[in-house]
């Protein structure tokens, strides 16, 4: 019995051995492939991740290129946005650096909002057709002048032909009366034998022809140097023409018109920027001009100074290098800016300085004091230069030259005031006058140029039963801020 139970006890022993041994392999052959799946699964993951952040930089960079090509355009916020998603990428940061430098070099000028590389060939294009354009007319404004310059030319030739024919005829008079002097002279010599007794005479009547014929001959040399000063003359006025329509103007073209009109804003847009050297506070005057005449197959706006004066206007804001946008500073209610009219100013031309010399009393406001620096900041603000002055002691600061276009003449000085001024006044409009220099007024000047003085405010009031009312009844208007 002992026996039997010490046999089962060992088979259940072995069995359980045996089932122990197989449960540890089984344990461990489990765990093992558990953790061989944990292994891949993170591979897979860590593989899923790349693939991700890669379809990520492929959707970033499908967004940069379609921002660059004009299909999708971004913000400035939302591709800074896309730059960091990239994480550095070199090749798309070179792309946009590329694309900045194009858009910079290439679309200059370019008047829409969006600028890509689909809308560039079109703006490169127009660019091109309007440059076409430029030269075609340059080209005929060229012929035209070369027509004009041939015209001076012949002329200057016909007035020197004419000189010519005055010197010959000089000099041939002056032969003729000593052809005729010799011959007296010798008679007289021949006959001196005989007419003794009335050689006194002969004498007197012989001094008395050499001295006329000397003050004809003085005379002729006096008409023949009063031509070769005219001619000069003539020469200096071709030249400061010629200077003038190389600037392809005149001094009697308007400046620009007015491209767009907002009456309830009192807001007007005119046709120059800042390609044409337009600034903020230029003031220009607006006109109504006359009908467009055609000289010599060219046409011409002529009548800016006989014009009417219809509005003001000053520039506030420069909008790009051909638009600015300007307020109102005066119109008439009945003839209104409308858009078309033409605007003017004597101190602005395009692409050049003109040039003002200033003498007399400037006394803007008419209270008897100079206002001379402020017609001079006046003139400055508006693009021109002032090449002289007369200043107060009467002396002249600065140099008047062919180039200076206007001579503005102030209140003329009076016997009450020193000489000096006097005659520097006079050295100053004697020598404009030498070099064919325009005289202008100051009146004329400030109201071509569109100058609006300021205004005293006159507060009004709302009469009432008893003849009194509130101050605050009517609001003032206020006057133009200074400038």
């Amino acid at each position: 019995m002992a026996s039997r139970e010490s046999q089962g006890l060992q088979v259940a022993l072995i069995l359980f051995v045996m089932v122990t041994v197989v449960l540890a392999v089984t344990t461990y052959l489990y765990f093992r492939r558990a953790e061989e799946n944990v292994q891949r699964y993170l591979a897979k993951a860590e593989e899923a991740k790349r693939e991700k952040d890669t379809t990520m930089k492929l959707q970033f960079e499908n967004q940069i290129l379609k921002h660059i090509l004009g299909h999708e355009r971004k913000t400035e916020a939302e591709l800074n946005s896309i730059k960091q998603g990239l994480g550095g990428n070199k090749q798309i940061e070179q792309i946009l650096a590329d694309y900045d430098k194009h858009m910079k070099m290439y679309g200059a000028g370019y008047g829409g909002q969006d600028l890509s590389y689909t809308t560039l060939p079109e703006h490169l294009i127009t660019a091109i057709n309007a440059r076409n354009k430029n030269l075609v007319d340059a080209d005929a404004l060229a012929k035209n002048l070369e027509r004009e310059r041939e015209n001076v030319r012949r002329a200057e030739a016909a007035r020197a032909a004419k000189a010519e024919q005055s010197l010959a005829a000089v000099q041939s008079d002056a032969a003729s009366e000593r052809e005729t002097f010799n011959a007296d002279r010798t008679r007289i010599t021949e006959e001196s034998a005989k007419i003794a007794a009335i050689l006194p005479q002969k004498n007197a009547m012989i001094t008395k022809t050499t001295s006329e014929a000397q003050a004809k001959q003085e005379e002729m040399a006096r008409q023949l140097s009063q031509v070769s000063t005219l001619l000069e003359s003539e020469k200096e006025r071709r030249a400061r023409l010629e200077q003038d329509l190389g600037f392809g103007d005149t001094y009697e073209r308007p400046d620009g018109e007015v491209t767009l009109v907002n009456s309830r804003a009192n807001t007007v847009w005119i046709d120059l920027g800042s390609a044409d050297g337009i600034d903020r506070q230029m003031i220009f005057s607006v006109l109504d001009l006359p009908d467009l005449e055609v000289d010599d197959h060219v046409q011409k706006e002529t009548g800016v100074t006989k014009s009417k004066v219809k509005g003001r206007i000053e520039v506030t804001r420069v909008m790009d290098a051909h638009s600015a946008e300007a307020r109102v500073l005066e119109d008439e209610l009945a003839n209104p800016i409308m858009k078309g009219d033409k605007i003017y100013s004597p101190s602005f031309r395009k692409g050049r300085k003109v040039r003002f010399a200033l003498a007399g009393m400037m006394d803007m406001d008419k209270d008897g004091k100079s206002d001379q620096t402020q017609v001079k900041a006046l003139i400055t603000m508006n693009g021109g230069v002032v090449d002289a002055e007369l200043l107060d002691d009467g002396s002249i600061a600065g140099t008047l030259t062919g180039d200076t276009r206007f001579l503005v003449k102030g209140d003329r000085p009076t016997d009450k005031t020193n000489q000096k001024l006097i005659d520097g006044f006079t050295a100053m409009t004697g020598e404009a006058t030498r070099l064919g220099i325009e005289t202008i007024t100051l009146d004329s000047l400030l109201d071509r140029m569109g100058y609006v003085p300021d205004r005293r405010v006159v507060p009004m009031s709302r009469p009432s039963a008893t003849g009194d009312a509130p101050s605050d009844t009517f609001r003032p208007r206020t006057a133009p801020a200074p400038r």
